[in-house]
């Protein structure tokens, strides 16, 4: 791959490891029973020892190494409501690439740190992308050759910070308003897989630092994260009668203008049913008050609406000034914590739509590498 750019080489390892599957079976590259069960059923894969001692050992002395060179950039993901110290927003990036020009970033430029460990690591992530591309349900674009989609980073948390609740990719309509009828560049993709591995090999729970994952308490009846362009926005929480079942955002619906969107849930046989008889107004996406104000604008039946659950609710000016919800079982009593503690070698993997995440408080320094993979953005 000599000569090629970062960018380039990405797609070339990608597109390599998804002949290579075509071609020797899937037993060329193997993920551990279950993954891709419990990704599809809304739950995170946590596969210990993932990359060995000595593996973890280069990749912690090279992350070290950039960090003192001042090769990271601070990044503030949400801001603490509370004003908290400086600690708490003490976390740092060495991204792949540039989100606002796209150029590439020190994680993939050869003159920084050293660049042998983190390819190596490219590589069986690129393996692992194009796994998930044949096994995954309706996901094949994960391997096609589309740029910018190998976005991976290394990341440094510094004692005393944390990254509060959220998810790390939404639909369109969340992200702009009518955002599903704008202009899409060509190859637009969005993030469909997250992944992260952590490299601290002094590690315990009394360290703090844990990933949080609030995951429904049971599993989903159906894939989750997007049915075509319809990404997952919600939930119908499992009853006595019901499943868990994922809820998707239609917002191209036929109806008066500004008034197009639309919520669907899939059953375990596939049957997809509309939760309204009619479309509701886009602005109802942004209307503040959590689950209590969609249950009344979005869904018609009583049993639907009792049971409807937003991933990412907006919230309304006061809610928002108020302290977070600590309830394991979240806002619907649907949820369930999982803590996860960053050991060595160590790889989480989860849908990047359905499952909220959040890092506790560290209590030293925390190293680890994350990243994204893309998918191509469905019309």
């Amino acid at each position: 791959m000599a000569g090629l750019s970062a960018e380039a080489a990405w797609r070339c390892a990608v597109n390599s490891a998804a002949n290579a599957l075509i071609e020797d079976g899937p037993s060329s590259f193997s993920l551990p029973l279950g993954t891709i069960q419990q990704i599809e059923a809304g739950r995170a894969v946590v596969i210990q020892n993932w990359l060995s001692p000595e593996e973890c050992n280069a990749l912690r002395d090279d992350v070290k190494e950039c960090f003192q060179a001042g090769k990271f950039t601070n990044f503030v993901l949400s801001r603490n409501t509370r004003k908290a110290d400086r600690a708490a927003n003490d976390r740092w990036i060495m991204p792949s690439f540039s989100k606002r020009d796209g150029k590439d970033g020190p994680f993939v430029d050869p003159s920084v740190g050293n660049i042998a460990v983190r390819q190596k690591l490219k590589a069986r992530m690129a393996e692992i992308k194009a796994v998930l591309a044949t096994q995954l349900n309706d996901r094949p674009t994960l391997s096609y050759d589309i740029q910018q989609t190998h976005e991976m980073e290394y990341l440094r948390y510094g004692t005393g910070a944390f990254l509060q609740r959220h998810t790390d990719e939404h639909h369109i309509e969340l992200k702009y308003p009518n955002g599903s009828k704008l202009p899409k560049k060509p190859n637009a993709s969005r993030r469909s897989v997250t992944w992260m591995v952590y490299l601290n090999d002094d590690w315990n729970e009394l360290d703090g630092g844990q990933l949080r994952l609030h995951e429904r308490k049971q599993p989903s009846v159906s894939c989750v994260g997007a049915r075509g362009g319809d990404l997952q926005v919600g939930w119908l929480k499992a009853d006595v009668q019901n499943g868990e079942e994922p809820v998707f955002l239609d917002p191209l619906r036929e109806g008066p203008e500004n008034e197009n969107c639309m919520l669907y849930t899939v059953d375990s046989d596939g049957n997809k049913r509309d939760l309204s008889s009619k479309p509701f107004a886009n602005i109802a996406l942004y209307l503040g008050g959590g689950d209590a104000m969609a249950r009344k604008f979005m869904v018609e039946n009583r049993s639907d609406a009792a049971r409807l659950h937003l991933i990412d609710a907006p919230k309304s000016l006061v809610s928002s000034v108020l302290p977070p919800n600590i309830d394991p079982a979240g806002e619907d009593g649907g949820e369930r914590t999982r803590d996860v503690v960053p050991r060595a070698g160590t790889l989480v993997m989860f849908d990047s739509v359905s499952l909220p995440h959040e890092v506790l408080q560290t209590q030293k320094e925390r190293f680890g590498v994350q990243g994204w993979f893309h998918e191509k953005l469905q019309s």
